[in-house]
């Protein structure tokens, strides 16, 4: 092995960019950075095909038109989402035909419907295969009828290996009966729809025994189905999905029959779903083999598979979606060190010839290691190229995230690059760029650090281990441990710190609160004393889903050079916090006041001529945006306005997408100053029922109740010109149904915005885990100059209550 001619390492967040001369052994360089124990190897001359982006689809990951927002489901092209019939009640969302109508406003996507969802109960009712093919009579048809139904994808039996059949027991008898119902019903299917493409067989894992008998009784038949589908839901798959994959094409060969798409349509654990670096696993070995798959139902729907934490709002595990449905052109080879070895460095990469280049997107370790870019020649290329490493960070399940993060550049000769990177997360995904010519450069990453709470001094609490590959569907954990059973008067966590400069840092905490169903007041936000050096103060916590579903809340602490002292503490002498939590672990990041975040259009998405920026805003707010001078912003509710980025504007927080021409280089977004009107709960003009209630969690101690069957709640804006203005609602909601086995079924509930009297439209409020934790909804309004009234309400049954409402003009 020879040192390539230069080389980029990456530790701790601080580049070094190396010069070596070429053809020097590494056993004799001294001067430079000795290489890592594993490289990934990347050869863009390799080309594998055209991107399938076939990982990002997830079982109930959309609940209703409009949860997540298309904010959050347009940037990802979705090729493929998973649900159940339309009025089926297996659970009380995630139709067929929200499913679709949200597939045909975002790209070309199918909808893979579990038609036996349609029953209540879990496992299956079994009233034998007459009843079922009978209800199938009836449902299939209304959803032929519907809107969108060429998206639909029917699949009949759902892991027939253990609900109904029992295949895994290897009894012929199993397989004969499994293999008559299949016939008849697939059919029934064909007869009932003839053009609806049908799934199967569909079992929970790959069955070597029952697969090939399976395929030679559909071929004889002619029932053979149009995608082939089963399960990958062990962390034994990351290992033997490969082989899994090979073995059934070589059925496929051995039988003669046709290369059928594979759509492995549930895929993965807890501890994957929203961690980057095991997400990143999953997407490389299905983007190999080029299959379609989805994420798990777990928890609940309308997250997206748990990376989603509110209708708007992304973590880092949705913008590893985001970055890899971002990759263009044709996929190249990628050499891991351990390609079939749970939890190890992975990746995907690109280039795209077109557009002039290429993208690695890897992770998954945390030992050291080298990234060999090979194939980019400088007869394309030209003398030189710049490479970018940016990194996509853990943030919980619920804990929202900003774009990735630039932490190395470096500009040299394309042919044969080596980038290392050393103290890697291994929940982290780390992203590279490379483009032609002399990058216009990056800021230096604010210093950073981690502290894990199970290293810390932990007075009456337990160190409990989580998600790891003995215990897949336990929640991850940042080293996968954390520590909980905080309950006692004294318990706290006392973290040791040392930090290279005085200053103001942003503390961020990784925890998790279960709301208190049994609790009077139906769940409640916890607390704990923040101690900084002996200071103390309070800290707020929302409430997420369990104990496990980690959060993140930032406070900003003043700390001195060197060594600090930080507890978290269920008591303290400032008074009694009473609440409860787990903690994960503390990071802290120097402070800057008013960052920048730079979007290049290098890779911003594509929309005929023009551009599409997927900005991310921290919180709702006025934001300055340089590097054009107009765009539309295509709102959360896809109402599209006009923007003028000479003057500040208004993003609600989350994802916003703003469209603008071709030629932009780049957008810069930074805080921006602009005045909003705020309206109380008791300054809304209630009826019909409507009223307000004592909350001691709202921020004006009142929420309004009984919005909804004829109760209204009026808003009155005096609007100082006309023109397109965002209404942010705040608002809680927890409402639910009860009773399955394992998913918590959460219910939107919706809210009819009318302007004047005329209805704007209509609007799903997901649930917030509690009646006491308040969320924030954005909608566009167009108000004229002067009195507007806004009235919600719901003519078909209760919306939620809420807590204030904020009203600001896209420009001020």
């Amino acid at each position: 092995m020879h040192r390539p001619p230069w080389r980029l390492a990456l530790a701790a967040g601080v580049i070094v960019a190396v010069a070596a001369p070429a053809a020097v052994s590494l056993a004799d360089e001294a001067d430079g950075p000795e290489p890592n124990a594993q490289t990934i190897t990347v050869d863009f001359a390799a080309a594998t095909g055209e991107i399938l982006h076939g990982a990002t689809g997830s079982l109930y990951g959309v609940s209703d038109d409009g949860v997540p927002g298309d904010n959050l489901i347009a940037p990802l092209e979705l090729p493929t989402m998973a649900g159940k019939p339309s009025g089926g009640e297996q659970h009380p969302n995630g139709d067929a035909d929200a499913l679709t109508a949200v597939l045909a406003r975002n790209g070309d996507g199918q909808a893979f419907i579990n038609l036996q969802d349609h029953y209540p109960d879990w496992p299956y009712q079994n009233d034998g295969i007459e009843a079922y093919q009978e209800l199938l009579r009836e449902i299939v048809p209304a959803m032929e009828a519907e809107p969108n139904a060429d998206r639909l994808v029917y699949v009949p039996f759902n892991e027939p290996d253990w609900i109904w059949y029992g295949l895994s027991s290897g009894e012929q008898e199993d397989f004969d009966r499994f293999l008559a119902d299949w016939t008849s019903t697939y059919r029934l299917l064909k007869e009932l729809a003839p053009d609806t493409p049908v799934a199967g067989p569909n079992e929970a894992y790959f069955h070597r025994e029952f697969m090939p008998r399976f395929l030679e009784h559909a071929r004889d038949t002619d029932t053979l189905p149009q995608y082939m589908t089963w399960h990958e839901l062990s962390p034994n798959s990351l290992r033997d999905f490969r082989g899994n994959h090979a073995d059934y094409r070589a059925m496929e060969s051995e039988l003669g029959i046709d290369p059928i798409p594979i759509n492995i349509n549930e895929y993965g654990n807890n501890r994957d779903l929203s961690v980057p670096g095991q997400l990143v696993q999953w997407a490389s070995m299905f983007e190999d083999t080029k299959v379609y798959a989805d994420m798990a139902y777990w928890t609940a729907a309308g997250g997206y598979s748990g990376s989603a934490p509110q209708t708007n709002v992304p973590n880092g595990g949705w913008w590893f979606f985001k970055t890899y449905s971002g990759m263009t052109g044709q996929t190249v080879e990628v050499a891991p060190p351990s390609p079939e070895t749970i939890d190890t460095l992975q990746g995907v990469a690109t280039v795209d010839a077109d557009r002039e280049h290429a993208q690695v997107l890897l992770g998954g370790t945390a030992e050291d290691f080298d990234v060999a870019l090979e194939g980019l020649t400088a007869g394309f290329w030209g003398d030189e190229v710049t490479a970018t490493v940016h990194r996509i960070a853990w943030t919980g399940y619920e804990g929202t995230s900003p774009a990735p993060v630039p932490i190395g550049q470096v500009t040299g000769s394309p042919e044969d690059l080596e980038i290392g990177v050393s103290d890697p997360d291994p929940m982290a995904a780390y992203w590279i760029t490379v483009v032609p010519g002399e990058g216009a450069g990056i800021d230096d990453e604010p210093w950073h650090g981690a502290w894990e709470a199970e290293d810390a001094a932990i007075t009456s609490g337990q160190v409990v281990r989580q998600g790891h590959p003995g215990n897949g569907n336990g929640f991850a954990a940042s080293g996968t441990y954390d520590v909980g059973y905080l309950a006692a008067s004294d318990s706290a966590v006392e973290f040791t710190v040392n930090v290279p400069k005085r200053g103001t840092y942003d503390l961020d905490i990784f925890y998790a609160h279960m709301y208190g169903r049994d609790d009077a007041v139906g769940g409640r936000p916890s607390q704990q004393v923040l101690g900084v050096n002996g200071e103390e103060r309070l800290v707020d916590y929302p409430s997420t889903m369990n104990w496990q579903h980690r959060s993140i809340v930032t406070e900003q602490v003043e700390l001195r050079k060197g060594e600090n002292t930080i507890t978290l503490a269920k008591s303290g002498a400032v008074g009694t916090a009473n609440g409860e939590v787990t903690l994960d672990k503390i990071e802290l990041t120097r402070h800057v006041k008013h960052p920048e975040t730079v979007y290049d259009g290098e890779f911003a998405r594509t929309a005929g001529e023009d551009l599409v920026f997927d900005v991310y805003a921290p919180a709702d707010g006025y934001y300055d945006i340089d590097g054009a001078d107009e765009a539309v912003l295509v709102g959360p509710q896809n109402q599209n306005a006009a923007v003028d980025l000479k003057d500040p504007v208004f993003l609600p927080a989350g994802v916003n997408r703003l469209r603008t021409g071709g030629e932009v280089e780049a957008l810069t977004v930074a805080h921006g100053r602009g005045d909003v009107t705020a309206i109380g709960a008791d300054e809304a003009v209630l009826s019909g029922g409507a009223e307000l209630s004592a909350n001691e969690f709202a921020e004006g101690g009142q929420v309004i109740t009984g919005v909804g069957g004829g109760g209204t709640a009026a808003l009155e804006i005096d609007a100082a010109e006309e023109g397109p203005h965002v209404l942010l609602i705040h608002y809680a909601n927890d409402e639910r149904t009860g009773g399955h086995a394992y998913n918590i079924d959460i219910v939107s509930r919706w809210a009819e915005i009318a302007v004047d009297g005329e209805e704007v439209l209509s609007v799903p409020m997901r649930g917030t885990w509690s009646w006491n934790d308040f969320w924030s909804f954005p909608v566009i309004v167009d108000l004229q100059e002067g009195a507007n009234t806004i009235t919600i309400g719901n003519a078909d049954g209760f919306t939620a209550d809420f807590d204030r409402f904020e009203v600001a003009p896209l420009n001020p």
